[in-house]
């Protein structure tokens, strides 16, 4: 005759199960792959998705007691606002480099179409389409910018400004005394010096390229022009291209007749200023005077 358990015992052992509380093994799981996600970041799509994922496999019953479900929560309410900052300045660095000159040879379908969708994902509020486009458009906006970088590597001048006229230089960027010397020696037929000099407030500024160390009075006017490659000699003597957008015309200040200026015709040929790519530098481009097909380079401090 087999013998039953004294009621009291069978109740205390009831009891303790209830105070110690058996979780459910996937309960456990669940909640150590909720805290598992510690601080968000963008890089925490995969501990996210895996915590929702467990999460969403429990039953209702279950589900009742994950216990820190609330931080679940929180933490895929904190991912989507950060998807939506990123993509935001992705949006807008797309914008950006497809403004620079080399976004005209490079072909921008991809670029443009990742964000259209990247936008369309915002303005819909569509939260579970963010991480897919975000990285379809994060992808193209890193294949132009190697595209630019690569492109740039091959410009002896940089872009300052963005619009149509990315290469230009201000009035205001330039010194406001001239002191431009040759980077590389020349022949004596090329200026050895481009100075400036303000002589009366009621005058212009007077422009001396001075060739032989002589020069005659210049005045001086800048344009804007359409973006053109102009080939220069840079400081190694190697023929490099320049990309420039700014014209400056010299003007002679004086009677051609009465002081004759032999180089009259050459110096108001156009020249070009433009910022140098290593180091921002004002660089001045003058025809070459010996005939040669190329601009000679002149900045102030080489």
């Amino acid at each position: 005759m087999k013998q039953s358990a004294p009621l009291a015992a069978v109740v205390g052992i009831t009891l303790a199960l209830s105070v110690t509380g058996c979780t459910d093994p996937s309960v456990s799981a669940t909640m150590k792959s909720i805290d598992s996600i510690g601080t968000v970041s963008i890089e925490s799509k995969d501990a996210i998705d895996s915590a929702n994922k467990q999460y969403d496999s429990l039953d209702k019953e279950l589900k009742k007691e994950v216990e820190n479900y609330a931080e679940l929560k929180s933490a895929n309410k904190r991912y989507d606002q950060l998807l939506y900052s990123e993509i935001t300045k992705e949006i807008s660095h797309s914008q950006e480099i497809l403004s620079s000159y080399f976004a005209q040879q490079f072909d921008t379908k991809e670029i443009e179409a990742a964000k259209s969708d990247a936008q369309a994902a915002l303005d819909a509020s569509d939260t579970d389409g963010y991480y897919k486009v975000y990285k379809a458009l994060k992808k193209a906006d890193k294949e132009l910018d190697t595209f630019i970088k690569d492109e740039m590597k091959k410009s002896y001048s940089m872009e300052t400004y963005g619009g149509d006229n990315p290469f230009r230089l201000e009035e205001s960027d330039l010194p406001q005394e001239w002191l431009f010397s040759p980077i590389k020696m020349q022949t004596s037929a090329h200026p050895s010096l481009v100075a400036s000099r303000k002589e009366a407030t009621d005058l212009p500024t007077y422009i001396y390229l001075y060739i032989n160390n002589s020069s005659r009075k210049y005045t001086y006017e800048l344009n804007q022009i359409p973006t053109k490659a102009i080939k220069v000699q840079d400081e190694n003597g190697q023929m490099k291209t320049a990309l420039v957008n700014t014209e400056v015309k010299f003007t002679a200040a004086f009677n051609q007749a009465a002081n004759n200026d032999l180089n009259k015709e050459l110096n108001e040929r156009p020249a070009y200023f433009f910022a140098r790519a290593k180091d921002s530098a004002i660089v001045l481009a003058l025809q070459n005077y010996d005939g040669e097909d190329y601009y000679v380079l002149y900045t102030s401090g080489n």
